[in-house]
């Protein structure tokens, strides 16, 4: 059985691209469906900034690729540095 550090899993939780795909496609749909409907007013492209934005932002803080370390990840970590 391998136990990853703390370190090694921070880099796999970062790397995960899934959050930033669906945000990417969320906010482009968005963009683009206001720009189909030809939502021209500024009023309207504040409201279509927020409807793509805030979701985003959301998803982005909100997302986990998983639990967070255990004490016996975090205890093995720091005999490794030692």
């Amino acid at each position: 059985m391998i136990i990853k550090t703390t370190l090694e899993r921070q880099v796999v939780m970062a790397s995960s691209p899934v959050p930033r795909w669906i945000s990417v496609v969320w906010v482009s749909l968005t963009f683009l469906t206001f720009l189909v409907l030809d939502a021209s007013s500024f009023r309207n492209w504040v409201i279509v900034t927020t409807i793509a934005v805030v979701p985003s932002v959301v998803l982005l803080r909100l997302w986990s690729d998983g639990p967070p370390p255990t004490v016996a990840e975090v205890l093995h970590a720091a005999e490794d540095r030692r």
